[in-house]
């Protein structure tokens, strides 16, 4: 048994490396994340995670499952962007949609068809950051999207899911009738949001709580996520989140509608939203992440 961190680091440092991807495509087994990366080193805790990052050309990704945790657990800010994006008299292409879904899927090595009712759940979630249930018979499949007026207006989300999820299923070999429906169990309820302090990364949950724990490794993480209230972090710790995070949202937001005050609308989520401090150098690395 280790007796602290420094013995840890020493221990960890004397494990097997990883395999360089040329594509820096990652993904961890154990916390179901991905990852771009320059080199097969745990982009959050590089001394003491014991894991490598996977590359997607020596092992694929065996889920879209790993999709989830990215719409439901990180900042909800790409969504609110593509909701903002999605919410104009310019109509969306439901077809340029699905086709940039699918893409990003083929490029991380996630066979879409292997599970086609997992990645139908994964493309609703990260598209409205919202958790959705299933009610699936044999003559059809409704999906209920849970609080989505926290980031969508109603009547702008489920019209393009009807455009795009028909399109979507049609590829992946769902053939039973698609159904959408809505629900509020949070109510007015805060959502809450919280900063880790070791990793510097940032969760967003459904509500705000006296204390969380990690939702990628709960039973293993030796840190406590804060609320943002209680503790400092800065724009650059977001930016490199983004960084290391895999390219989903700029390829759904450049499948969207361009709008002019896309730059705008984004500092005033991180600022409201968030209190960020909205610093040149790190709110321009994120626009460009996110494709505006």
């Amino acid at each position: 048994m280790f007796d602290d961190k420094q013995q840890i680091m020493e221990r960890v440092k004397s494990l097997p490396q990883g395999t360089p991807s040329p594509s820096r495509r990652y993904w961890c087994v154990t916390c179901k994340m991905l990852f771009t990366l320059d080199r097969p080193v745990c982009p959050y805790m590089p001394r003491m995670c014991i894991n490598t990052p996977i590359p997607v050309e020596l092992m694929p990704v065996e889920s879209s499952i790993c999709l989830e945790k990215l719409g439901l657990f990180y900042p909800k800010i790409p969504q609110r962007l593509m909701a903002h994006l999605a919410d104009t008299a310019e109509p969306v292409d439901a077809a340029t949609l699905v086709d940039a879904y699918l893409s990003f899927l083929t490029d991380w090595g996630i066979r879409s068809q292997d599970e086609p009712l997992q990645t139908v759940k994964s493309f609703i979630i990260l598209l409205s950051g919202c958790e959705t249930a299933q009610r699936v018979n044999e003559d059809e499949i409704t999906f209920v999207v849970t609080d989505l007026d926290r980031i969508w207006q109603q009547d702008t989300l489920l019209p393009l899911l009807e455009a795009t999820l028909p399109l979507l299923a049609a590829q992946v070999g769902i053939t039973q009738a698609l159904r959408l429906d809505a629900m509020t169990l949070m109510g007015e309820k805060p959502s809450g949001r919280y900063f880790c302090p070791m990793c510097r990364k940032f969760f967003e949950f459904s509500t705000q709580r006296g204390s969380v724990t990690c939702p990628l490794m709960a039973q293993k993480c030796m840190a406590t996520p804060t609320a943002i209230a209680d503790v400092k972090y800065t724009l650059a710790d977001l930016a490199h989140v983004y960084e290391v995070t895999p390219d989903f949202s700029a390829r759904m937001i450049g499948a969207l509608p361009k709008s002019g005050d896309a730059r705008s609308y984004l500092k005033e989520v991180l600022r409201d939203d968030w209190g960020f401090a909205i610093e040149t150098e790190p709110f321009d690395r994120i626009a460009l992440l996110m494709g505006i």
